[in-house]
């Protein structure tokens, strides 16, 4: 056999072997792609989070119409201070599987690296993003009650109909801000804000602290009430929530609310109670709901809760009168906390339902407090006078209610009964 002859055997051989290599790479990448669809086809409702990312990308290959939906559990911190970490994640688990239940074929959801946060894939997007968002947001308020612990909690919810992570982050930072309210993400409106995440990490490790009062009627024996008030870090709460940007203020403010509600509800307070609110928060569009859902959620009853409002920036007047109208239904009692006397207090008081007026020393020797307690008298508003003093003459005071002896929250009572 001549060289020629090797030459063209061996270039024959090469051939073979490459048609033989394309043969089976092709058989390879088919079979291997039909194993991949069918892991994705019959992979759980619930997965992990890195496998819903393959398979989001897995459905944009396959041109697949979506939703993404971003849903956040609100104060999840305030639960893990609360309950061990055993009773927390059996009740992530919980939503898990409640958010699983009704989504259609194709459907996936995953807890994210957030333990707070889970991302839903939601196909076939001929439902209108807003009104799935508000359903979905309704399965995540399921009821977790087990052994005796009971734990409903509000949650924000974003939604997005395309793959990007950054812009559906982005989206959900809108809604927390908005206390919940469904956001779809807007690239004109929504970018990524590193200063919301650096709050709300510095929120979480804030120093909370209440000073709580017995509330005394004067006159006329009432109901059981506590007047409750906030510092963080030592600071008074209206001063804290001033240091905030506007728009952080009522998502922070919630988170105080949520405090102060699951700290009476767990050492046992039975009374009327107050919470701190500003009125920029207040206005909010989901502020109703959302109160409503952590005050039951604690189980305190709507006509037990004392609204203490504080003066701030109120841009929509229509939705914050809306909204102190529908509390006022629910039972709920509006407070005005009194910084100063001044003409637009009057035109407050009457334009907002003001029922109560709280002020303290300060204001009662304001030359002009005579002139508001009259006012607060002829108009039938109750005056809760905060004093620091002692041996007052209360039936010479011409207020209707006063604070008395501090209650000691860090004494644990026995275990609460229902309510």
């Amino acid at each position: 056999m001549d060289e020629l002859q090797k030459s063209l055997i061996s270039i024959g051989a090469i051939i073979i072997l490459c048609i033989l290599i394309y043969l089976g790479s092709i058989f390879y990448l088919k079979s291997r792609k039909k194993m991949n669809d069918n892991k994705m086809l019959t992979m759980n409702l619930v997965i992990k989070h890195k496998l819903f990312l393959e398979y989001v990308k897995y459905q944009e290959k396959r041109n697949q119409n979506y939703l993404l939906y971003l849903i956040k559990i609100n104060n999840l911190g305030l639960l893990e201070q609360t309950y061990s970490d055993h009773i927390v994640r059996n009740y992530l688990t919980m939503i898990a599987k409640t958010l699983s239940i009704d989504l259609p074929f194709g459907g996936k959801i995953a807890q994210t690296n957030q333990r707070d946060t889970f991302i839903m894939f939601y196909p076939n997007i001929d439902s209108d993003a807003h009104l799935l968002g508000k359903q979905i947001q309704r399965f995540a308020q399921k009821i977790y009650h087990e052994n005796g612990v009971h734990i409903i909690k509000t949650n924000s919810i974003a939604s997005i109909d395309h793959f990007d992570l950054k812009g559906l982050s982005s989206a959900m930072i809108s809604s927390v801000r908005s206390l919940g309210e469904p956001i779809a993400y807007d690239p004109q409106k929504h970018h990524l804000n590193e200063d919301f995440i650096t709050l709300s990490e510095k929120i979480k490790k804030q120093v909370i602290t209440m000073h709580s009062y017995h509330v005394a009627t004067i006159k006329v024996q009432k109901a059981n009430e506590v007047y409750n008030e906030v510092a963080i870090q030592n600071i008074r709460f209206v001063d804290f929530m001033n240091q905030l940007p506007l728009i952080d203020q009522a998502w922070v403010n919630m988170h105080i609310i949520e405090y102060v509600l699951n700290k009476l509800y767990h050492k046992n307070v039975y009374a009327n109670i107050s919470i701190p609110a500003l009125m920029t928060t207040m206005e909010k569009f989901e502020f109703v709901a959302y109160l409503e859902t952590i005050v039951k959620a604690n189980q305190f009853l709507l006509e037990h809760i004392v609204i203490t409002m504080y003066m701030s920036n109120v841009s929509d007047d229509d939705q914050f009168i809306k909204n102190i109208l529908t509390l006022s239904n629910m039972g709920m009692k509006i407070a005005f906390n009194i910084d100063d006397i001044h003409q637009n207090v009057y035109n407050m008081i009457q334009r907002y339902h003001v029922k109560r007026l709280i002020i303290n020393d300060v204001i009662m020797q304001h030359p002009l407090c005579t002139d508001l307690l009259y006012f607060a008298k002829v108009n039938h508003i109750e005056v809760l006078y905060k004093s620091n003093q002692d041996n007052l003459d209360e039936q010479h005071l011409n207020v209707t209610h006063i604070t008395k002896n501090t209650i000691n929250l860090d004494v644990d009572k026995q275990k609460r009964g229902k309510r």
